[in-house]
């Protein structure tokens, strides 16, 4: 599976930190979903150098969620039948991928549905060609909201979330789950 992990926002509601090097319990961010994704081709987008880590961005930067899937898939090596799409502001969010997978069957995308009933498409999986079909209609990619992504794919599988797909914007929020250290600036 490919996996595309967002991490190039500009954080504002953490303080303008960068996300996926805030630490979460000693380990940053995008540690706790790549040590969930072991076996996967992942790219990580995001503007800043993350090291030991596989990284892209769309060009400029801060094109907003659909620039960085964008500029995810033509980075990946390989492309597999499918294509995950993560954020790193969702450290649990790769566990919801196994349940994804299954429920796509021949479906162009598999999107995770929270229990207050949001879609949370940056918990989905896709077929790649489907993503890639669906970039492509829409054209002009950057600022564009991922939903209307979303609105491309002709079938979609909702996927009910077991709350591991939660996201966390916010410092404070982050701090539910642990000890939050924020990333040395220079």
């Amino acid at each position: 599976m490919n996996v595309i992990i967002l991490a190039g926002g500009q954080g504002t509601r953490m303080g303008g930190v960068d996300k996926a090097s805030v630490q979460l319990n000693g380990r940053r961010l995008v540690d706790h979903l790549l040590g969930q994704l072991k076996g996967h081709d992942v790219i990580v987008v995001s503007p800043h150098l993350l090291p030991g880590v596989a990284t892209t961005s769309e060009q400029p930067p801060f094109g907003g969620p659909v620039a960085g899937i964008a500029a995810g898939i033509a980075a990946l090596d390989h492309h597999s039948d499918v294509t995950a799409i993560l954020a790193v502001d969702a450290p649990h969010s790769a566990e919801m991928l196994p349940a994804l997978q299954a429920a796509l069957g021949t479906a162009d995308v598999a999107v995770t549905v929270a229990a207050d009933g949001w879609i949370q498409p940056l918990c989905a999986v896709w077929r790649t060609t489907s993503l890639i079909e669906a970039l492509t209609s829409l054209g002009e990619v950057r600022d564009r909201p991922v939903k209307a992504l979303l609105r491309q794919a002709a079938t979609v599988v909702e996927v009910p979330g077991d709350g591991t797909e939660a996201d966390y914007d916010t410092l404070g929020e982050l701090t539910t789950l642990g000890e939050v250290e924020l990333p040395r600036t220079r």
